[in-house]
């Protein structure tokens, strides 16, 4: 799914950040690369898990031991990874992410990094990894609670959720895309705001037009839904959004 704002050279990519293992990337992920002169995700996952190793510089980030209990019972591990050490939002997302990483691969934002290494492109983020920690950090263990549960209560397994969203994701089909973006943990308004609509409004508030031909790729959630990045970015720079592929 890409699409381009009138009058300007930007195209948005809605992407996946893991992806089912054995599952290919679709053919319009490598298209709308090659027609890219720039390359922008949303922040550096390797800088944010080296500063959500840091201490916080507020103390009560870190997880009380009824948070943390509910964390390790969310996850089912992940090679490598342990929960401890890590800041509240950090933990709190590679609790989730353990839960389908076994039968996932890294997604489409990896192998546009990957692609732009190889060939010299330029890449960039639309936000540093300390502001992500920031937002995710500021997020209260009593909102927390509650979207975790609803997630964990859903009941497809995670892998069977990924490759679900993943074949509507690898078609295109926003609308049910919009549903699914809805349940688990964005069936909690308040972690769908902080995580979606609050960094959707940052994002386009930053957009000036690129010189060159430049492609931001963010995860397909933020495309989908009242208050999404295509919208957000239509009414700041006063322009319409035409889907290309």
């Amino acid at each position: 799914m890409i699409f381009e704002l009138s009058g300007s050279r930007l195209r948005v990519m809605g992407t996946l950040h893991l992806m089912p293992a054995g599952r290919a990337l679709p053919a319009w992920v490598r298209s709308g690369y090659d027609w890219s002169e720039a390359v922008f995700i949303e922040h550096s996952p390797s800088e944010f898990l080296r500063l959500a190793r840091l201490p916080d510089p507020v103390s009560h980030r870190g997880c009380s031991p009824a948070f943390r209990q509910l964390l390790s019972k969310t996850a089912l591990g992940m090679p490598g990874v342990a929960l401890e050490g890590f800041q509240r939002g950090a933990t709190v997302l590679l609790a989730l992410a353990s839960r389908a990483s076994a039968n996932a691969v890294a997604g489409a934002d990896q192998a546009l990094h990957d692609w732009c290494r190889t060939d010299g492109k330029p890449f960039g983020y639309l936000e540093q990894a300390s502001q992500a920690l920031q937002l995710l950090n500021a997020i209260e263990e009593e909102d927390w609670t509650p979207a975790i549960q609803a997630e964990t209560a859903r009941t497809q397994t995670a892998a069977e959720q990924l490759r679900v969203f993943h074949d509507l994701w690898r078609k295109g089909r926003l609308a049910e895309l919009a549903v699914l973006s809805r349940e688990g943990l964005f069936s909690s308004e308040t972690i769908r705001a902080r995580l979606l609509t609050d960094r959707n409004r940052a994002w386009a508030a930053a957009y000036v037009d690129p010189p060159r031909r430049s492609l931001v790729a963010v995860g397909a959630a933020h495309l989908v839904g009242p208050g999404n990045f295509l919208e957000t970015l239509a009414a700041a720079s006063g322009r319409s959004v035409r889907r290309i592929v």
